[in-house]
């Protein structure tokens, strides 16, 4: 009697292996070339227009005023929406889209309730899930933990581990080192801070990064004060 799945015993999946040159000479060269010509250009196209995206967010961050700090950051998020649309593997675009919609939840006031989290956690997971070593995902991920109360899952050793992962590799990042100096306030250990923060306004200041320059430096300043 032969059984669901298998025909007299010989399981289908070596014969599907044995089949599949047979049926890759059915399907005409110029077809598969076509496939694979479209998946290379969705993929090329993806690949730039998460790039913009990625422009926007990075523009949006040294922008003063809240209007043009909103248009750069919904025109990213629109530029990473057709990216992921295009190329869902595309870890970049998923991360784009996270970004530049947290950004939009926060100057617009939303507050941190359970179903925005899941909108916008959605997307890091996805970058992450691509890319495990996503430095920039990491270190969003870490500020979430750092920033969430600890009701809606925030952990401040999880937020360590996560910010400690990004700069690890990607040694030129300001915005981590500056989340971890928080993490470490956070914690109690301000002392633990400090060079973190001299080492983000060297690589602000290196990267034309003001608004982040000035970030790390008055934090600097309220930990030395601090009593």
């Amino acid at each position: 009697m032969c059984q669901q799945g298998r025909r007299c015993g010989v399981s289908l999946k070596p014969l599907a292996v044995l089949l599949l040159p047979t049926f890759l000479l059915l399907v005409p060269r110029g077809a598969l070339a076509q496939r694979a010509a479209f998946a290379s250009s969705s993929t090329d196209a993806a690949r730039n227009l998460a790039d913009q995206a990625l422009d926007c967010l990075h523009r949006g961050e040294e922008l003063l005023t809240k209007e043009s700090r909103l248009a750069a950051y919904r025109e990213g998020l629109q530029l990473a929406q057709r990216a992921v649309a295009v190329d869902d593997s595309n870890a970049s675009a998923h991360f784009a889209v996270f970004a530049n919609n947290g950004r939009i939840m926060l100057i617009e006031g939303a507050a941190p309730n359970p179903l925005n989290l899941l909108a916008v956690n959605r997307e890091l997971e996805r970058a992450l899930e691509l890319d495990p070593d996503y430095a920039d995902a990491l270190a969003a991920r870490g500020g979430l933990y750092r920033q969430l109360p600890r009701l809606l899952g925030g952990s401040l050793d999880k937020a360590e581990a996560y910010l400690t992962r990004a700069i690890a590799l990607d040694p030129e990042a300001v915005g981590a080192r500056i989340e971890l100096a928080e993490t470490y306030r956070d914690m109690g250990q301000p002392t633990r801070s400090v060079p973190l923060l001299n080492e983000a306004m060297q690589v602000a200041e290196s990267k034309g990064k003001y608004r982040q320059f000035n970030e790390a430096r008055d934090l600097l300043r309220d930990i030395r004060t601090a009593p």
